[in-house]
């Protein structure tokens, strides 16, 4: 099924998407000017670097067959694991920690109304993996933390904030990043539309439930 929000999915991505050197590299990119010059208050002439989002697919005058030769080579080498253990000390020092991914988790239950075991409907996800989340054992990993969102519809700053509690970040090199945080920004949560998006960039290592 094709659905009518791709052509926006695309659109964002050619605006957020940063593995410039990935993009450089395809037939019919156009290697954009990085150096001007402009004349200082005493006349004197100055040159300075452009920023580096000037390389960005969107500015490409050809960037639709650009973009779908980017598709053409996009691999999922994110990892397929859905957590990582913690060592001992993580462990032991989380327990005096003011802010621990398993006490931010709970309050972030807490806020969307849901219990322990509705959190875990629609996420493919083993009993034993769930309850070292929960006693703070291990962190899940980006792919869970992303499968979790959009199964819960939870928002963007929140997504952040689980993720920089697990010492990670949305990182606009990998496409997978830019996928989920359009989905999440404008609330694409619809199953069929999500699964949609992931395969138009060819994604996989979610979490989610097939229904």
């Amino acid at each position: 099924m094709q659905f009518a929000f791709l052509e926006d999915l695309d659109a964002y991505f050619c605006e957020k998407y940063e593995n410039y050197d990935k993009l450089c590299v395809l037939e019919g990119y156009v290697m954009p000017t990085m150096q001007a010059s402009k004349v200082d208050e005493f006349g004197r002439t100055r040159t300075y670097t452009l920023p580096a989002k000037t390389m960005r697919l969107a500015l490409q005058k050809n960037k639709v067959d650009i973009l779908k030769k980017l598709k053409e080579k996009i691999t999922d080498k994110s990892f397929s694991f859905s957590f990582r253990p913690l060592s001992f000390w993580d462990r032991f020092t989380g327990l005096f920690a003011k802010n621990t991914f398993k006490k931010e988790f709970l309050a972030l239950l807490g806020r969307y109304n849901l219990t322990i075991e509705q959190a875990k409907e629609g996420l493919d996800v083993t009993e034993d993996v769930w309850k070292m989340f929960l006693n703070g054992a291990a962190h899940p990993t980006k792919n869970f933390i992303f499968s979790f969102a959009l199964v819960h519809h939870i928002s963007l700053d929140d997504v952040k904030r689980l993720l920089s509690i697990c010492y990670n970040e949305f990182d606009f090199t990998q496409e997978k990043d830019v996928i989920i945080s359009y989905l999440i920004t404008n609330s694409v949560f619809n199953a069929d539309m999500v699964a949609s998006a992931l395969k138009e960039y060819k994604l996989s290592n979610m979490f989610i439930k097939a229904e």
